[in-house]
């Protein structure tokens, strides 16, 4: 499958609610319009219920974590895992984002990210979507699930979506200027 089904840039999020764990240990329901009321949004697709293969595919989830430095961004991530299992998995790899369960991969299947694994096994691919205050994507990437290295999202060109977004916060002067 390729990412023809994804939303594209411009256009609106599909709408979804969903359970969401997060690293305080806390489980509540969300809708992703609730999520954009807050701060924009960058969701974060991961493929399985981490069944994360290496290390370092672990330590990928924490690429992610820089955005949150920044208050007006909510980095969420989206997989099948139950909220026991997330809050588990954020514990254990010191995840600073909450994570939707996305059990029946209906959020998946929405983005257009969804695939078979041997031809049999739903999975959701690897992706980000970051969507803004009004609910429209502002920058999308999915991952080849046929790539032998992992791939990624190219944080340069994500970093300027955020930045177009929002544009660039006033420096501190730490009370000096």
């Amino acid at each position: 499958m390729d990412d023809s089904a994804a939303p594209d840039v411009g256009s609106k999020a599909p709408a979804f609610t969903a359970r969401l764990a997060a690293p305080d240990g806390t489980v509540s329901e969300v809708s992703l319009s609730s999520l954009c009321e807050e701060s924009v949004v960058l969701l974060v697709f991961q493929p399985t219920d981490f069944e994360l293969e290496t290390f370092a595919e672990r330590a990928a989830l924490g690429e992610y974590d820089w955005f949150s430095a920044d208050d007006r961004v909510r980095v969420v991530g989206v997989n099948r895992a139950r909220p026991t299992t997330n809050r588990e998995f954020i514990d254990y790899l010191d995840v600073t984002y909450p994570f939707c369960s996305d059990r029946d991969l209906s959020i998946a299947k929405a983005y257009g990210v969804t695939y078979r694994a041997f031809g049999v096994a739903p999975r959701a691919r690897r992706a980000c979507f970051f969507v803004d205050h009004d609910g429209v994507v502002r920058y999308r990437w999915v991952g080849d699930r046929e790539s032998r290295g992992r791939s990624r999202p190219q944080a340069w060109d994500l970093y300027d979506a955020v930045l177009d977004v929002l544009g660039k916060r006033d420096p501190e002067t730490f009370g000096l200027a």
